[in-house]
């Protein structure tokens, strides 16, 4: 059975900024509690999240604001250079042809399972995106913003003038085609096999007209995602109880709802693999109360109330079972 997929929290890019402005405060907190992500995602994005937790995101951005194309509507304000090392090393190359390969050789480092790929037909060649969730119902406002963020590239070597050839898109033909083909600036041809950008073979060697004194590398993009994305289920299931923890409060139903697993099926996976949801759960606790207890700053209770327990003494109580001493005696220590 195939493992959920990841993606890293970067790619929500520009997304809750926009929300925000658009709908407020509660609104974007509304959307992000569906998707099982905490509200900190309104300022940092950091580590990896489900894929199924961002497509639902997306969704509910779009009830919000009564808004059925909203991957079309903040298409044109996505860039890869809200993705942190990874958009810096990407943009960072000397040509547009090295820029498109970047992006395809660090893919893994965005995205369990995403991939890119180029055709070349004639003077023209075609870049695919190709998402690793394409069956969900808003895969169409992924497709969009997907492709908005693509194209980012082009235009940082191109100029935000530029615009492709065509695209290929492979979804029925929108209602809205009309607005697709204006958003994009191109003709857009729909009921493809892909989702590929267009454009003439001589722009690939373009050279980037900017010239920052700051070059990123890859082992910048290896040093700000040290971990990776997770490579198993039970690694998995860790990164999503690590989301939760920084919302308050940690649940079965959340987690599975998250990676579109059913609770029992979430439960029977694991234990295949030879571990508990709830041993997961202890292990995530039991290492956020380290690193609290490390900080110093806050007492036994703060740090029980923080984790979600009742009171001090059930949070002592599970502490001493997975480390062998009380958390005063960890402090003091």
């Amino acid at each position: 059975m195939s493992l959920p997929s990841m993606i890293s929290a970067k790619a929500l890019g520009a997304m809750p900024q926009f929300t925000l402005d658009q709908i407020g405060e509660k609104a974007l907190t509304r959307a992000l509690g569906k998707a099982g992500l905490p509200d900190t995602f309104i300022d940092t994005r950091d580590g990896y999240i489900p894929k199924h937790a961002l497509a639902v995101f997306i969704g509910e951005v779009g009830r919000e604001l009564g808004e059925s194309n909203i991957g079309l509507i903040w298409a044109p304000a996505l860039t890869v250079a809200d993705y942190g090392a990874w958009g810096g090393y990407v943009l960072g190359a000397p040509t547009l042809g090295a820029a498109l390969i970047r992006a395809q050789s660090v893919m893994p480092y965005h995205s369990t399972d995403d991939k890119t790929s180029f055709r070349i037909h004639d003077d023209l060649v075609g870049y695919a995106y190709q998402f690793g969730l394409k069956g969900h119902a808003a895969y169409p406002d992924i497709a969009f913003s997907a492709l908005g963020a693509v194209l980012s590239i082009f235009s940082h070597f191109l100029g935000k003038a530029w615009r492709p050839h065509r695209i290929y898109c492979d979804l029925p033909c929108s209602k809205r085609h009309d607005d697709v083909e204006a958003t994009f600036g191109c003709p857009v041809l729909w009921n493809k096999d892909r989702l590929e950008i267009w454009f003439e073979r001589s722009a690939l060697a373009v050279v980037s007209p900017c010239h920052s004194k700051r070059k990123t590398t890859l082992e910048d993009i290896r040093r700000e995602r040290a971990l990776g994305p997770p490579a198993d289920l039970p690694e998995i299931v860790s990164r999503v109880l690590q989301l939760q923890m920084a919302a308050g409060r940690i649940d079965l139903d959340a987690v599975a709802h998250s990676l579109n697993i059913g609770p029992r099926s979430l439960q029977r996976r694991l234990q295949s693999e030879g571990v508990s949801f709830r041993a997961l759960a202890n292990r995530t606790k039991t290492a956020r109360a380290i690193e609290l207890l490390n900080e110093g700053s806050l007492s036994v209770q703060e740090i029980a109330t923080d984790l979600g327990y009742e009171n001090s003494q059930n949070f002592s109580r599970a502490f001493r079972r997975s480390t062998g001493m009380p958390p005063s005696a960890y402090a003091s220590r």
